[in-house]
């Protein structure tokens, strides 16, 4: 069964918003959920990226805005084809309220949270812009998906995709002995940019029985069976994506659509390609 949050009223959906008549004015720039500033009726249907504020529902999922809340944060367009797409940025210095000065971050954390002991699977499309490298360093880090533990928890996050360098890599952390412990499930070498990726995961938390499968564009690359999470608290863990990085000087885009989170099967769409 689908989680999701019933506190809807703080909300508004990216759909509705950018589903809806053209009109022939120049509105302001304003927030999704500021529905004092923007009547659904006269938004724009186009490539334009509007903004994000601090709470926003997508895919009947809701979500909450973790960013420097500028007005290229985090913010959503419509494609060629019509797809709804999240757009996520980050400039130098960009972090959250509650993020030390060595972060830049510009992330939507899903307001879904699951208990231990389910199948949790989620898929997402992503694509990477061209024109910013990455760092590789030890010391480095660009994060473009993470699954957290309960929100008091302040340990790295059980699976991770990472950027690292031209590579794309996906981490799994568990506990060994009461403490963190980290492997390298698998490593995309030069993954492309400018181009849609299909990512999808399957993963259950647990110290003996846990699961992690992955596919990227159709063809799975990782089906593991072991430890998996952090089992020393009640929940399993909840989803973020879009840009969590070490400091840096370079301006980072990164772009997701068909952004879903459940207990149901997707194998379905693990099949499918870019």
């Amino acid at each position: 069964m689908k989680r999701i949050l019933t506190s809807r009223s703080r909300y508004i959906s990216c759909a509705t918003i950018l589903a809806v008549s053209t009109v022939i004015f120049t509105l302001p720039v304003t927030y999704a959920n500021e529905q004092r500033l923007l009547n659904a009726n006269q938004a724009t249907l186009s490539s334009s990226v509007m903004p994000l504020s601090e709470k926003f529902s997508y895919n009947d999922g809701e979500y909450e805005n973790q960013s420097a809340q500028k007005t290229y944060s985090v913010g959503v367009r419509r494609s060629a084809e019509d797809d709804l797409v999240l757009r996520f940025e980050v400039r130098a210095n960009d972090r959250a309220s509650f993020d030390s000065n060595d972060i830049d971050r510009a992330e939507a954390t899903s307001g879904i949270r699951f208990p231990k002991g389910e199948v949790i699977w989620n898929a997402y499309r992503v694509k990477i812009a061209d024109g910013f490298s990455v760092p590789s360093g030890d010391r480095s880090w660009f994060i473009i998906g993470q699954w957290h533990g309960s929100r008091d928890d302040s340990r790295s996050p059980y699976i991770v995709a990472e950027l690292q360098g031209t590579d794309l890599v996906f981490l799994s952390r568990y506990l060994s002995n009461g403490q963190t412990a980290s492997r390298e499930m698998y490593r995309m070498n030069d993954v492309p940019r400018g181009e849609w990726m299909n990512i999808v995961m399957e993963h259950k938390v647990s110290s003996t029985a846990g699961l992690l499968n992955i596919w990227v564009n159709g063809r799975q690359v990782v089906n593991f069976d072991g430890p998996i999470g952090y089992w020393d608290h009640e929940q399993a863990g909840y989803w973020k994506f879009g840009i969590y990085r070490s400091r840096h000087s370079a301006d980072a885009i990164v772009e997701y659509r068909d952004v879903v989170t459940t207990t149901h099967d997707l194998s379905s769409r693990a099949t499918m390609t870019n």
